[in-house]
């Protein structure tokens, strides 16, 4: 028996008590003095564990005592590996078309083309899904440049695709601009969850994602909203993308958000800004969990807002690009291991039409390097269990990927823990 190693205790003065917190359970206990002295001469001498007795049963129960460290850390490796390589799901990210309306400051496709995907591509992409040995459901995220500038493309994949895989679900990352155009046909086209953003009120976003022509968008953005809200089979998720810019309007956005929607089909939260191309043109990025835990437990203690990146949570650690049978899709037919690398010849791994993966150095770096499974200060975080990793492709930049939890643990559980203590306290 061993004290596990993702296992934080410490003392809280804002409850005047002790808090343990388990990352492999996700669970959270308050001690008093003598039970915190209890736990410290089990930590010290594991061998007292007597599972009869009902403190203890708890502490094992809760994962803060295991059989083995290693056991547990190799249970998290495993478990992640298998979804990785499980060859029986195929997830694609399809950009039906690069055109975009939009000319948002920080966007980081170059050199985006006005290419929409043909009938030869399309051909060829339902062609390349039946090669697929072993599938037996396909999820879909519709991205591009814009998805809904190319309805026409997606109408007829969904339809090619569900008569494949009758195991099909779909989401969509949208602008929201012309969304009016798709609203009423999204139960026919099975997208079940739809990213849109909004960067912060009215004004502010216009001056950040303004159309082409420097048109303003939030307000047909809002009415689509309001439309797409009606849909109950639908969720919404509302992305603010954040930086020191327009921080200060996530409150405002969000009551907003709340009066004018009154649905419980929305949820907004705050993608933080990081600079993934030279085109960006935002100066005041948050590029470490430093910067993102601050913003989070300022919205909190000014607003009483609780972010879900508070309280760490069990996460999968992959993406389509560690993932086995995950691949983005370009309008030409073209595949590639990133959202990131949409319209980048140099890290295209092959097209639809051919049997294999022509560039075998991009899927292997893209599925393992820098990974986190194989990388010690990863896996002996005691946070370990409750992190994604991040963005495989900004990891091997070299940019810091910790959870924003990781910097600010103690004042996030404490946090966390009020809060449940007030919902308790209300039932």
């Amino acid at each position: 028996m061993e004290w596990s190693k993702y296992n934080y205790l410490f003392y809280s003065q804002k409850i005047s008590s002790y808090i343990l917190y388990s990352a492999l359970s996700n669970m959270m206990i308050e001690l008093d003095e003598e039970e915190y002295q209890e736990v410290n001469e089990l930590r010290n001498f594991p061998q007292k564990i007597d599972l009869k007795e009902e403190n203890h049963k708890i502490l094992y129960d809760g994962r803060f005592f295991v059989e083995s460290n290693e056991t547990e850390q190799n249970k998290i490796i495993l478990s992640t590996l298998l979804k990785r390589f499980d060859n029986t799901r195929l997830n694609l990210t399809i950009a039906p078309t690069r055109s975009c309306n939009f000319d948002c400051v920080y966007c980081y496709e170059e050199d985006r083309q006005n290419i929409t995907m043909n009938k030869k591509v399309q051909t060829g992409l339902i062609d390349f899904i039946k090669k697929q040995n072993n599938i037996k459901s396909i999820g879909v995220c519709w991205y591009g440049g814009e998805p809904t500038l190319a309805i026409p493309v997606i109408r007829n994949l969904t339809k090619q695709m569900t008569k494949l895989l009758p195991e099909y679900s779909a989401m969509m990352v949208t602008n929201g601009y012309c969304l009016d155009k798709v609203v009423d046909e999204l139960d026919e086209l099975k997208i079940k969850n739809i990213q849109i953003t909004l960067d912060g009120t009215r004004d502010t976003h216009n001056s950040r994602r303004m159309l082409k022509n420097g048109g303003d968008t939030f307000d047909k953005i809002f009415v689509n909203l309001q439309k797409l809200v009606l849909n109950k089979n639908v969720k919404v998720a509302v992305r603010m993308n954040v930086d020191d810019s327009n921080a200060q309007e996530y409150v405002e956005l969000l009551r907003y958000c709340q009066k004018e929607l009154n649905s419980g089909n929305i949820n907004l939260y705050p993608g933080f800004v990081h600079n993934a191309s030279n085109n960006c043109k935002v100066e005041s990025c948050y590029e470490d969990s430093v910067q993102k835990a601050a913003f989070i437990k300022k919205v909190f203690e000014t607003d009483s807002i609780y972010i879900g990146e508070i309280y760490p949570f069990r996460t999968d650690k992959a993406c389509i690009s560690n993932i086995q049978n995950g691949f983005l899709v370009g309008p030409k037919g073209e595949l590639y291991k990133c959202w990131h690398h949409l319209g980048q010849k140099s890290k295209e791994i092959g097209t639809v039409f051919g049997n294999t993966i022509e560039n075998k150095n991009i899927f292997t770096d893209s599925m393992l390097k820098n990974d986190c499974l194989f990388n010690k200060k990863c896996t002996d975080c005691l946070l370990f269990p409750s992190c994604s990793c991040g963005c495989p492709d900004m990891r091997q930049q070299g940019i810091n990927q910790c959870i924003p939890a990781k910097s600010m643990l103690e004042d996030f559980l404490e946090i966390h823990y009020a809060v449940k203590i007030f919902q308790s306290q209300k039932s």
